[in-house]
């Protein structure tokens, strides 16, 4: 999975200017809310202010999608000019579990995360409700409820672009599925299997396929050193280079936390430039401040 590599937008622009029904925003997003018409006790009428529904932070349609209402001041936007969201939904509903056990914003904390678990295991859309307003602060038992002023469906949807099964934590980007993104391997028709010798004329690895997918796809068609969009090949694809920071030769693991991807220049550079060590020290930290979806 790769994603569509729009130009760059502001934070400022995605800010809130009205403030919408939720009701309506999750309609737009393709939801069905028949029901929540049917659980209110004063009908149609009162479908848009029906407590059941209208506090939740996250919705799920089966099979199709979900969505979530994020705060607007969580958003950030990466080097390349990504905007992202980087959050740990699993924390904040544990910390709420143990300060207010069955309380209802703990269980609509819980819902979230099952939301987004549930996106992770099945591919499913993400649409994104924006809010802005005042946000409790979660570290803080006695600090103010959240007062939402402003609240918007973002027309983008939204993808995930890492979940740690471990840990909760997580990364989404706004931007749809695009152009595939190839490297040097693809283009040779790597077999994929495990990294592995063979002897031709020599020894040789052979790189695992899939983990080479998974950097290239975290890196959405762009240089994970210096944000720089790989080329169009013929057949519309992205192309960048993966490299392994510590060599297989060296001993490093064929694993994406040990890859990157890189534009035709740096790959050549981390090879033979000057500068080559200094380089894999970078590309280390880089990496390492990434997480990856696990399974």
């Amino acid at each position: 999975m790769t994603f569509h590599t729009s130009p760059p937008q502001s934070l400022e622009s995605l800010r809130p200017t009205v403030k919408d029904p939720v009701l309506d925003l999750v309609r737009r997003a393709g939801h069905d809310v028949s029901d929540w018409s049917a659980s209110s006790s004063r009908g149609a009428a009162g479908a848009r202010t029906n407590p059941k529904y209208c506090y939740e932070w996250a919705f799920i349609e089966p099979g199709a999608g979900i969505v979530l209402n994020l705060w607007h001041q969580a958003l950030s936007v990466t080097p390349a000019g990504q905007i992202v969201h980087r959050e740990n939904f699993r924390a904040d509903a544990d910390a709420l579990a143990l300060r207010s056990p069955g309380s209802p914003r703990a269980r609509r904390a819980r819902r979230l995360v099952e939301a987004l678990e549930t996106a992770v295991r099945e591919k499913l859309t993400i649409r994104v409700i924006l809010n802005d307003g005042r946000r409790r602060d979660l570290a803080d038992p006695h600090s103010a409820a959240s007062s939402v002023t402003k609240r918007q469906l973002d027309p983008e949807p939204w993808t995930i672009v890492s979940y740690d099964w471990a840990t909760g934590e997580h990364v989404l980007r706004r931007g749809a599925v695009g152009p595939a993104v190839v490297d040097q391997f693809s283009i040779t028709a790597d077999l994929g299997g495990t990294a592995r010798r063979r002897e031709h004329s020599g020894f040789v690895y052979v790189r695992e396929a899939r983990v080479r997918q998974a950097v290239l796809d975290r890196s959405a068609g762009r240089c994970e050193h210096c944000g720089v969009s790989g080329f169009r090949c013929p057949d519309g694809s992205l192309y960048l280079e993966t490299h392994h920071i510590v060599p297989l030769h060296e001993g490093g693991p064929d694993v994406a936390e040990n890859m990157i991807a890189l534009c035709p220049s740096h790959h050549r550079e981390a090879h033979y430039g000057e500068c080559a060590g200094e380089l894999r020290s970078r590309f280390q930290d880089q990496i390492r401040s990434l997480v990856h979806v696990g399974a």
